[in-house]
Order: C-alpha cells, then structure tokens, then sequence
C-alpha cells in the first residue's frame, strides 16, 4: 500500500464560547464525540510511542517513512483536541481525573507489560475503527448542522483517520503476520473502546443533568438505529476486520477524505495547513 500522507496541523483557533452541546438538537452525538476528544490525546500517545518502539527494527525504508508521517499526524491530533479541553473546561466539565487513570490503568500499564506485537495490534485495530467512524460521520454528513469550529475539528481527524487508515495494518503484518495477533488485539480493544467512550459520554450527560431524560434516549436510539444505523454498521465493519484477506485499503474513501481535506485547506483563514518541510524535519529526526 502506498497511500499519501500529508503531514498537517489543524490551525483554526477555538474560541471559548463553543456552546456545551455543538450538535443542536442532538445532545447525545455531541457528547459521545466530546468523550472522544477526552480520550483521544492519551490514545495518540499510546500509537506514537509504540510505532517509534518499531522504528528502529523495521528494514522497509518505505514503511518506515509512512510511519513517521503518522506519528506526525497522531501527534497533531493529540495537540488539537487537547486545546479543545479549553472548552470543555470552561463549560464546566469534570473529566480530566478520569483522563489521568485511564491513561496511567489502561495505557501505560499495557506499555509496561505488553508485547510489542500486541501493542501493535491494539493500535492496528483501533486506527480501524477510527477510519470507519471517520467513514460514517463524513459519509453520512452526520456533522452538517454542527458548529463550524468543532465541525472542522472533528472533520479534518476523521479525514486523516481515513488517509493514513493502512499504517498500522501493514506494520502488523511486518511485526506479527497472522489471524492469531490480529485477534488478540481485537478482542482486547473493542470492548475497551467502547466501554471507556459509553462511561465518558454518560458522565457528561451526567454531568449536564440529561442522561437520564427521555430524548436522550431517544436520540441515542435514533443514532444507533434508523436515522444514523450506527448498531449495524459498527458491527459490519468490526466483521469486516476478521475476515481473511481483510485490508484497510479496501474501505476506499480515499476521494471522500480528501475532499473533506481540500476544503478545510481553502477556507480562509485555512482550518488547516501542511506542516512546514523543516518542522517535519525535526520530526523525522526525533522519530
């Protein structure tokens, strides 16, 4: 596989006055997408570290170097929703104490102890189901009525999500070919995903005094069923990953994303720029 990969930063500011539920009408998506940015800086780090873990012992020059540019993307990625926490504080949330314990329970104990090969596999399976949330909600224009910061925002990583989707596939099959590692990870991080991001997204709504209110459900419902059919599709494309034969490449959207990409680009100020050629550089250098 020899997709493109740009390294970019999102260059939008965020201005404070973000409002709690971004999504109008939908409080539920709004929250579950804020739970995701909660945890998405912990799960970059987690990636970066363990491909730069890879570097060293990877003889496929080509390989090496798609792996540097999406160290660069997840870092930029980590960096970004990190300056949306702003927001998120001064909303009133409370989520960094359980940010912390997640990133110390779940991160960096699995850093500790586990293999490299599983920790590639936790990487390469959960890069998946970033791609395929980035297909649905950029596909499905889930976004259309959000506000236009954090639309960009959410946007622009689902569209690198889905560009540099292939990484850490192809760099398990360099480390740990085989159904068996593939499973191992598999199992060890849907249920981890999707546990801590429902447990994030119901303190939130917690938090706001809606989790226990009638259309919180019902839009939940409406989610994961006929408006959005999330239940469905989330379960095809977990299928999808064990299959024999499975290659992320085959999920296309490549024209998809960088339409998306393109766009935020245009914008003016642009939302997002190429990362200055010295800038990755250095970042190849440290990698």
């Amino acid at each position: 596989m020899t997709e493109s990969i740009t390294p970019r930063r999102f260059a939008s500011a965020l201005p404070l006055d973000i409002p709690k539920h971004w999504l109008p009408g939908d409080e539920t998506v709004s929250s579950i997408l804020n739970a995701y940015t909660i945890l998405v800086p912990a799960n970059e780090g987690f990636y970066i570290r363990t491909l730069k873990a890879c570097l060293p012992r990877l003889k496929d020059e080509a390989l090496r170097e798609r792996c540097r540019k999406f160290i660069h993307q997840e870092a930029q990625h980590g960096m970004a929703h990190t300056r949306y926490w702003d927001n998120l504080d001064a909303q009133g949330y409370r989520f960094r104490g359980f940010e912390k314990k997640v990133d110390k329970l779940v991160f960096r104990t699995m850093e500790k102890f586990g293999p490299v090969w599983l920790r590639v596999s936790l990487v390469s399976c959960v890069e998946h189901i970033n791609a395929y949330v980035g297909h649905e909600f950029l596909s499905q224009n889930i976004l259309a009525d959000a506000h236009p910061d954090v639309k960009n925002l959410m946007e622009w990583h689902f569209a690198e999500e889905i560009e540099h989707r292939c990484v850490a596939f192809d760099l398990l099959q360099a480390v740990a070919p085989g159904n068996l590692s593939r499973g191992c990870g598999f199992l060890l991080t849907t249920g981890l995903f999707y546990a801590l991001m429902t447990a994030q997204a119901a303190a939130l709504l917690a938090q706001d005094g809606l989790l226990w209110r009638a259309e919180t459900w019902r839009q939940l419902h409406a989610h994961l069923g006929p408006r959005h059919r999330m239940l469905r599709r989330t379960l095809g494309h977990l299928l999808d990953y064990l299959r024999p034969g499975f290659h992320p490449s085959r999920m296309g959207d490549d024209a998809l994303a960088q339409a998306v990409l393109a766009r935020l680009a245009s914008t003016a100020p642009p939302a997002v720029v190429p990362t200055p050629r010295a800038q990755q550089e250095q970042w190849n250098r440290a990698a």
